[in-house]
């Protein structure tokens, strides 16, 4: 089912790629759906790997859901790319 994520999330392009179904949040919004929102905060080194397994495995899903990533100010990742 379609993934509202943040549009600034670089594994977009990537998963686009894999078929899966990405949509903006204009498009939810005009919907008559309400998606299951759910807030990841993701402390891994390598944030785009992980926030992309975590999307694909939040695809497999029937539901329609709203994606989004916390950031803390106070944590300082030693990876941010692989």
């Amino acid at each position: 089912m379609p993934l509202n994520l943040p549009n600034q999330i670089p594994a977009i392009d990537l998963l686009k790629e894999e078929n899966i179904f990405v949509m903006s949040s204009q498009r939810a919004q005009s919907q008559d759906i309400r998606p299951l929102k759910v807030l990841i905060l993701n402390l891994m080194p390598f944030k785009i790997t992980t926030e992309t397994d975590l999307i694909r495995l939040l695809s497999n899903t029937p539901l329609q859901i709203e994606i989004d990533f916390l950031k803390l100010d106070s944590h300082t990742s030693k990876k941010i790319h692989q």
